[in-house]
């Protein structure tokens, strides 16, 4: 049964007033039927995602539209100014060498390219550039350099959704196709499917994660140790 749009809407506002990291004063909360949408605008492309995060974590939330548009409430910068800047913050990140990874910006958009050994590295790269003011979107076309795939890796993500706590109720098969990652299945909330892909983007030699599983609120497997935890069926080789 839905929750009440009124009382949806209420704690998604409050959820969203009560994050430090989020300036919400410009975002207007919508509500139907569990679908929430935020329109209205933030100061950064960090923000944007960090309210669409927010949202998902409210109960009674099972599908989110984030309409914000991103920009400085004050005069708009110039591409050259924000690709300066954004240069600047990838070179500060201690996870990514000086130069590792490029950045153009057109009409507020970036685009980054260059190669990196790791996609924990491509993402700290978004959230360098996320954070700086002006960039309203991000293109990654940061490529993963071509590591050997072990030959159980799908068993060593299966450990990793095992331990994890945020993949509870969960029913999700693993499987692959040389250095790429298929996920399957169900899980109960947004924060279980990421932490599904996540782990499958840890373990070593994973080229591209293909991620099909379905958020089903308030579904419940039956688990591997006989209570609510995740199921885990692994599958290697396969055509897909």
């Amino acid at each position: 049964m839905h929750r009440p749009n009124e009382l949806l809407e209420a704690d998604v506002r409050d959820q969203l007033d009560a994050d430090t990291l989020l300036d919400s004063t410009r975002v207007m909360v919508s509500a139907s039927h569990g679908r929430v949408t935020l329109s209205g605008s933030v100061p950064t492309y960090e923000q944007s995602l960090q309210a669409g995060e927010d949202a998902w974590r409210v109960r009674g939330v099972n599908a989110v539209e984030n309409a914000l548009l991103v920009g400085p409430a004050g005069e708009a910068l110039d591409d050259l100014e924000i690709a300066t800047h954004a240069a600047s913050a990838l070179d500060d990140s201690h996870m990514l060498a000086p130069g590792e990874v490029a950045v153009s910006v057109v009409d507020g958009h970036a685009t980054l390219v260059g190669t990196v050994r790791r996609h924990s590295q491509r993402r700290a790269a978004e959230r360098a550039v996320g954070r700086v003011p002006g960039v309203r979107g991000i293109t990654d076309e940061i490529e993963l350099t071509v590591e050997p795939i072990p030959n159980d890796v799908v068993d060593r993500i299966a450990g990793a959704l095992r331990r994890s706590a945020v993949v509870d109720d969960s029913t999700i098969e693993v499987s692959n196709v040389g250095q790429t990652i298929y996920l399957d299945g169900v899980t109960t909330s947004w924060f279980g499917k990421k932490a599904a892909e996540d782990a499958a983007w840890g373990a070593p030699g994973v080229a591209r994660v293909v991620d099909r599983v379905m958020i089903v609120p308030g579904s419940v497997s039956t688990g591997i140790d006989g209570g609510d935890r995740v199921d885990v069926t692994v599958r290697q080789d396969e055509r897909r």
